[in-house]
């Protein structure tokens, strides 16, 4: 299920637009309005977070978060 999300920064910190979130291809992520920076992101989808090596939840929150998009 792809959700919305309005990117500001690093204030939302979704795992899905972490680069240490494993998705090379950025499959679990798609514009939706990219000059306003909003997206959507595969809210079920979970990949190894480089950082911790564990799974992460695409919409799970961390303090290790570092944006991908800007």
């Amino acid at each position: 299920m792809m959700v919305p999300i309005k990117l500001n920064g690093n204030v939302m910190k979704r795992c899905a637009f972490c680069k240490y979130w494993y998705d090379p291809a950025n499959q679990h992520i798609q514009p939706q309005d990219p000059r306003h920076l909003q997206w959507k992101y595969d809210l079920n989808a979970k990949c190894k977070c480089m950082k911790r090596n564990v799974d992460m939840g695409a919409g799970q929150r961390c303090d290790k978060f570092e944006n991908k998009i800007t």
